[in-house]
């Protein structure tokens, strides 16, 4: 979906987040040298990704599971070449084989803002790669899709009507 999103269709898309309840939402990758943020609610995670508005990615890249998917959200850690990030040599990442991605964009951009999820396929596919991320059977994968779908439908009609 290419454009800008508003202020109101973020407000809209954070509630539909929580809306089911037993949610676990973070941020995809953490600041370097810091834990991945974890939002409780709608009005935390409308807070933070208003203010990435004004970061200099303009963007914000949101992971989401809930239970009925089963499966698990893994921190991972990211070690960094200090040379080409500005000394920094560490920093954080969401995992997981089913979870929710959200990517919100402001700035002109061919990707524009996005939900996605990985599909049960590219899982069993990947997964001789990272077994870190444990068996993709472990994974409700109607659930995946279902949740994909919802959210999916909310950022559509927010971003028609707003």
């Amino acid at each position: 979906m290419a454009g800008s999103i508003t202020d109101k269709a973020v407000q809209a898309l954070a509630a539909a987040i929580f809306e089911p309840g037993e949610v676990t939402v973070v941020e995809a990758y953490s600041a370097f040298g810091a834990e991945l943020i974890a939002f409780r609610s709608p009005e935390e995670l409308v807070g933070y990704v208003c203010a990435q508005r004004n970061s200099p990615e303009q963007s914000a890249h949101i992971a989401i599971r809930y239970r009925d998917m089963g499966g698990e959200l893994l921190c991972s850690p990211l070690l960094l070449d200090p040379h080409k990030c500005q000394g920094h040599t560490y920093r954080y990442s969401a995992a997981g084989w089913g979870l929710v991605w959200i990517h919100l964009e402001w700035r002109k951009s061919p990707v524009g803002s996005f939900i996605a999820a990985n599909s049960e396929k590219r899982a069993i596919a990947w997964a001789p790669m990272h077994p870190e991320l444990g068996a993709p059977e472990q994974w409700n994968w109607k659930a995946v899709i279902r949740h994909v779908r919802r959210l999916r439908r909310v950022l559509k009609l927010v971003a028609l009507h707003h």
